[in-house]
């Protein structure tokens, strides 16, 4: 067949013969476009295809026909979910000659199962209706909520191994179910797979079949960060809510960290931290504060930045983290946690519901009092009450936190990624593709250990000094074996030779922990282009599926840089 001479007329022409609607198709909103990543290539344009009210594959009939549009055409398909994916890749394509697949649409939540704790999401559920669903279904179980924005994917975030703050934070390894449909080769239709069948309930010749648990190898990693088919639903687990949880933060000096990182790790190890914990340095509480009080922020220059604060005595670093359980069960955490902690001279704050409750009131002023108020101690001459000051302006952060880790995700901490972009922040929920705010996050792995943890956040510091850049860290202990080491990189993208610094500053910072070892928990959209075989050494045999499930190259080329690299077109 010919291959499309492509634009955007034609192939509107093309999908409208086709059976789509012309509701269904739009050109790319540029305001979408080039999130954090200037050097992407613009979508043909975008299709938004409508599920059907069949519960089978059936559902995903104009899914199926768009992939088999692109095989017959010469065109590829880049999905999405929400394009909310922040600081790692937004809605556009990877590569050219890419229309935009918008699944939004679809966003069923079903086979909830409040005995077993899962529950089927499709792509266009965000993290705000699940928590929904589940506090309307009999508030019995919560999901793993991360920072992310409440209109966030939960499909999409998982796909793209995100992490939340339960002890379920790992959200590639919370998958119990997958489906997915796979484009095949040109001669052959698209396949629906299903794989991994834990816990759950689809069809099989139209008949219902329930699986308690499954045997047999499982294709559930192949879908990961990998552009091999388009994921159409995933069933996840969920957390029994608990009947006790109580927030901790622990701040010790940068003289304390070897101690305190190394009692971590045997504490992770040992379960008295049992979800993921976060580390977070003073310039990450700068940036809380700073998006309260804008004005405080008049030079980017290092020393001021550190005058700024010295004069809030903001802690080096700060541990915080939950406790879920019964109440007998977090009483032997939190004294296990006090006791440890203890011996380091350090001592943890708890916060539990009732503290939880005094905070919301101290809250309770109107906000234009409560800021006068805050305003006068942080500009007070008395050291003691500028650092009373800023620790009520973070109130509501803390609060906010306090929720997400209870599975009620929230917009607060988008706020913070406008650090270069302070003034352009309102009242209403940030956007930042349109406000042109620059993003990247990137997050070297390595064991929990003080040695690795000093040597990774030294290159983060260092590196962004060298391009005048500040370093926002957060440190999570992940599992019971690792740490990532996430380094938020903000930048004004209408500041002339800001786009270059930052993916200068993000380029040599992965590469040189990546040749230390210390690969990244998840890859971004600008990591794709310099990490190669030797970073990440993959069998070739994991690579060439690609070729073998999707052989014209249809979804994402270029999206999986490693993978794409490996790979040759055949139209045959």
């Amino acid at each position: 067949m010919r291959t499309l001479d492509l634009g955007y007329e034609k192939l509107r022409d093309l999908l409208l013969e086709s059976g789509f609607q012309s509701s269904q198709i739009s050109s790319v909103d540029t305001n979408d476009a080039n999130i954090t990543y200037p050097d992407s290539n613009p979508a043909l344009l975008v299709v938004k295809p409508s599920p059907s009210q069949s519960s089978g594959a059936s559902r995903y009939n104009e899914v199926v026909t768009l992939i088999q549009l692109a095989k017959d055409n010469g065109f590829a398909i880049h999905p999405y979910s929400k394009g909310a994916n922040l600081g790692y890749g937004g809605k556009e394509p990877y590569g050219p000659n890419c229309l935009a697949l918008d699944l939004s649409a679809f966003d069923r939540i079903s086979n909830y199962h409040k005995t077993s704790g899962h529950i089927t999401v499709e792509p266009g559920v965000s993290q705000e209706a699940i928590s929904a669903f589940l506090k309307q279904n009999g508030d019995v179980h919560i999901h793993d909520t991360t920072g992310a924005p409440k209109f966030a994917s939960v499909v999409g975030n998982y796909l793209e191994r995100g992490f939340g703050h339960t002890p379920l934070a790992e959200h590639a390894k919370n998958i119990l179910h997958a489906e997915f449909i796979v484009p095949n080769s040109k001669g052959q239709l698209p396949t629906h797979h299903v794989t991994s069948t834990d816990g759950t309930a689809f069809e099989i010749d139209e008949k219902k079949v329930h699986r308690t648990y499954s045997i047999g190898p499982d294709m559930t990693g192949l879908i990961i960060q990998n552009n091999i088919s388009i994921v159409t639903s995933l069933t996840i687990k969920l957390l029994k809510k608990p009947e006790c949880f109580v927030a901790y933060f622990i701040p010790f000096k940068k003289e304390d960290t070897e101690q305190v990182i190394d009692t971590c790790a045997m504490l992770r190890k040992q379960n008295t931290i049992h979800s993921a914990a976060h580390i977070g340095n003073n310039m990450k509480t700068l940036q809380l504060l700073a998006v309260q009080f804008p004005e405080l922020i008049t030079s980017y220059d290092f020393d001021e930045l550190k005058k700024l604060i010295d004069m809030f005595s903001l802690d080096d670093w700060t541990l915080s983290g939950g406790m879920y359980g019964t109440p007998h069960q977090v009483k032997a955490h939190i004294k296990d946690l006090k006791a440890a902690m203890k011996k380091l001279g350090v001592k943890p704050l708890f916060i539990d519901e009732k503290k939880l409750g005094f905070i919301k009131k101290t809250l309770s002023l109107p906000p234009k009092y409560n800021k006068a108020l805050v305003k006068k101690l942080i500009s007070s001459d008395s050291g003691a009450l500028r650092k009373i000051g800023a620790k009520l302006a973070l109130r509501k952060s803390l609060l906010e936190l306090c929720k997400i880790k209870q599975g009620t995700p929230s917009n607060e901490f988008l706020r913070t990624i406008y650090w270069r972009n302070l003034h352009k922040l309102t009242d209403s929920v940030p956007n930042p593709s349109k406000d042109k705010v620059g993003l990247l996050w990137g997050a070297p792995c390595s064991e929990i250990s003080s040695k690795d943890f000093n040597v990774i956040t030294s290159i983060m510091d260092d590196t962004c000094k060298k391009y005048k850049f500040e370093s926002p860290i957060s440190v999570t202990l992940i599992n019971e074996r690792t740490m990532e080491c996430v380094l938020s990189l903000s930048w004004n993208r209408e500041e002339e030779n800001e786009d270059e610094r930052a993916l200068a500053c993000y380029k040599e910072i992965m590469l040189k922990c990546a040749n230390m070892g210390f690969l990244q928990y998840r890859m971004s959209t600008f990591s794709n282009q310099f990490f190669d075989q030797h970073h990440l050494p993959m069998p070739q045999s994991l690579l060439n599926l690609k070729l073998y499930l999707d052989p014209c190259n249809v979804i994402s080329p270029s999206k999986y840089d490693l993978v794409s690299k490996n790979f040759t077109t055949n139209n045959d």
